[in-house]
C-alpha cells in the first residue's frame, strides 16, 4: 500500500490508499472467502461464528459487510470497501467502517412473527 490516508469523521473510520494490484485481483481478495480471510481474518476461529458477512456487492466496485464484535453484545456495524481503476494498473481503495448500529437478525428470520389466539 502507498499514499494511505485515514480519517475519523462522524463516527466513521475511513481509509483511502492506492494498491499496487489490478482491481480484479483486489475484488477477488475482498469477495472470495478463502482470500478475504487474508484481509479480514479467518472467520470461525476457535469454533465461533464468522465476524463478518457480505450484505451486498456492486461487481468490481463495492462490497458491504456486516461486522460484529463477538466478544461483546454490541450491535453489528457496517464496513464498505470501494475500489476503482487507477493509473498503471493499480487500484484506488477506500474502506469505510460505519459505527451506526445495524440490527442483528434472528437465526430464523424467514418472515414476520405470527401469534395465534389461545
Amino acid at each position: 500500500m502507498s499514499d494511505a490516508d485515514t480519517e475519523n469523521t462522524n463516527e466513521n473510520i475511513v481509509l483511502e490508499c492506492l494498491l499496487e494490484s489490478p482491481p480484479e485481483k483486489v475484488w477477488r481478495a475482498l469477495t472470495v472467502p478463502e482470500l478475504a480471510a487474508g484481509w479480514l481474518g479467518e472467520p470461525g476461529d476457535g469454533g465461533r461464528e464468522p465476524a463478518y458477512e457480505i450484505l451486498d456487492t456492486e461487481p468490481c466496485s463495492r462490497v458491504r459487510y456486516t461486522w460484529r464484535d463477538e466478544q461483546t453484545d454490541a450491535p453489528d456495524t457496517l464496513v464498505t470497501f470501494e475500489i476503482s481503476p487507477a493509473p498503471d494498473g493499480n487500484t484506488w481503495f477506500r474502506l469505510t467502517h460505519s459505527h451506526c448500529a445495524l440490527p442483528r437478525l434472528a437465526a430464523n428470520s424467514n418472515g414476520a412473527p405470527t401469534a395465534r389466539a389461545a
